[in-house]
Parts: structure tokens; sequence; C-alpha cells
């Protein structure tokens, strides 16, 4: 019985062998049972990450994370007759499955196309200079340095300090909310954005948009719509919201 390794396998399922190479390996598919199933178990691999990456701007991410994980976990293409020691299909059977787990877990790791969407949406810049002087500034430009890192969970004491020092702070309260949101604190974010939608602050819109986008996040299209109708269509976030809105449709 001929021997295929697992550069057959990833030649033969992305339609790259010759005509008597394709005769030979589906020769070898009949009387292989082993082969057969690692064919299905490339395939299964090959479509999990087509789902996950199904728009055209993701094409091009697929093909490369094939080329990559391919060449990391399968034999590289084009070793083939270059002195490769070839093996029985029965004995890398295993370690094609455990390749395959690798792949199957980089893919459900992967960022969903709305994850991307309401991540980039939802990502903003912090001022670093408070609307009122004092300690609350100094807070405030500590904050910022951890919130334009993106790292959040640093930035929440001294947004949740800057509040407790001036509980009237716009600024303070709404990268609060926007800052509990992106750590998960769903319901703080909500309640410290509605404070500042209820106030007078220039970000008050900016906190409804963040509002529609943490119901939008939980697949709430109702109560997201409702807090996007609330945003008016020549405010900085307008943008933002009219494509949020298109999103939910």
């Amino acid at each position: 019985m001929a021997t295929f390794d697992n550069e057959w396998v990833i030649r033969y399922v992305e339609d790259e062998l010759s005509p008597e190479e394709r005769r030979q390996f589906e020769t070898g598919l009949r009387e292989d049972p082993d082969l057969s199933a690692q064919v299905a178990l490339y395939r299964q691999v090959r479509k999990v990450l087509e789902q996950r990456l199904a728009t055209d701007d993701d094409a091009q991410a697929l093909d490369l994370t094939l080329r990559q994980l391919n060449a990391e976990h399968f034999n590289p293409a084009g070793e083939a007759g270059k002195g490769t020691r070839r093996i029985s299909i029965t004995r890398w059977v295993a370690g094609t499955a455990a390749a395959a787990s690798v792949i199957v877990a980089t893919v459900l790791l992967w960022p969903s196309g709305h994850e991307t969407l309401y991540d980039r949406l939802g990502r903003t810049e912090m001022i670093g200079t408070a609307e009122r002087g004092g300690n609350a500034d100094s807070l405030i430009q500590e904050a910022a340095t951890h919130f334009n890192k993106q790292d959040f969970a640093g930035a929440l004491p001294f947004l949740d300090r800057a509040v407790k020092a001036d509980s009237t702070n716009q600024m303070a309260l709404f990268y609060q909310g926007v800052a509990d949101w992106h750590v998960g604190r769903v319901g703080d974010a909500r309640r410290v954005l509605q404070q500042v939608y209820n106030g007078e602050s220039l970000l008050r819109y900016e906190a409804a948009f963040y509002m529609a986008l943490s119901y939008a996040r939980e697949n709430n299209n109702i109560s997201a719509g409702e807090w996007l109708k609330k945003i008016p269509g020549d405010t900085p976030v307008s943008a933002k919201a009219r494509e949020l809105e298109t999103n939910l449709k």
C-alpha cells in the first residue's frame, strides 16, 4: 500500500496535485480508511476557518492562517521529493489530529465579526485633562495613561478615585463607564453612562452610543436601537451610530 504524508493530504484538499498524483492519491483513499479520515479532518478544519473568516477581507487572512498553520503543524509544502522521510499514514494520524486540534482551537479563539466590529466601534481615546483642576486632574492624567493603552482595568482605580473626589466630573464618569464596559462590568457601565446622558455634558451622546453598543453586543437590538435614536445626526459620534444601526438590521 502506498504511503502518503500530511503534505499529500493538504495538496489534495487544496487541489494542488497533478492529474497523475491525484489518481495515485485517490487510489490510496479507496484502500486506506485512515487516509480518508485525515482528508475529512483537514476539510473540516478548513471549513471551520472559512465559516469564521467569511468576508472578502478575511479571505486573505484565511489563506495566510492556513499557510502558517500548515507550515507549523504539517510538513511544509515543497519538501516532497527532497529526501524527506515519508511515513505511513497510520503512524502520523495521531499527530495530525493533534495539529488539527491546535488549528481548531486557534480558530475558535479568533474574534468573530461582531466582536471585531464592537471592539472597533468601542475604541476611543481619553484626553488627559479634567474639567476641573486639583487632585482630579492628576487622577485623570494617570487614568488616561492606562486607558489609551487599552489597560482598562488599570485605568479604573484612578477613574473611581476621580469620581469620588468630584461626582460631577462628567469626563471621569464617562470614561469610567466606558472602562467598565470594556472589562465586562456592564451593569456598572450602564448606570454611569445613563448618569452622563442625563446630564448636560458634551459627552452625553457619546454615552448614549456606548449604551447602544452594550445592548448590541448582547444581541438586544431593540434596546440598542432605542439608544441610537437618541443621538442627533450632527454629533461627533453620529457616523459610528449609523454604522452600528446598519449592522443591527
